[in-house]
């Protein structure tokens, strides 16, 4: 079993978190935090109000890192595959990227598959309403 930490943005990573996730969480408080004038990594991690803070978590022996914003929204989600591989997974509401061709993530992360599941008459779940 291993334990989880927090700690605060623009603070160097807790010392469990792998090096390979590094990179990526300093790419993430840029992000979350650009164009807010004097904050993100610049001034301590400030945000429109408030510090963020990070997160780690392990599921299935792997590390998984949040970043949480001031008004304790998810602004980042990091975690390593089994392959090594930093993954950076969508954040519900984050943004809307679903395209016209039937593809792509809807603002709540949902992946659609064009043909699957997108058609009411697909619908086969009536019976849970």
């Amino acid at each position: 079993m291993q334990l989880g930490s927090r700690w605060q943005t623009s603070q160097p990573p807790h010392p469990a978190v792998p090096e390979a996730l590094h990179g990526a969480i300093a790419a993430a408080e840029r992000e979350a935090f650009e164009g807010n004038a004097g904050s993100g990594a610049a001034a301590g991690g400030a945000a429109a109000g408030g510090a963020g803070s990070w997160t780690l978590t392990w599921l299935e022996g792997r590390p998984r890192v949040e970043l949480i914003g001031a008004a304790g929204d998810v602004l980042a989600d990091l975690r390593l595959s089994a392959s090594g591989e930093v993954v950076a997974q969508p954040i519900p509401g984050a943004r809307d990227t679903h395209d016209s061709s039937g593809t792509g993530s809807g603002r709540d992360g949902s992946v659609a598959v064009a043909g699957i599941g997108t058609d009411a008459a697909d619908e086969d779940d009536d019976w849970l309403s």
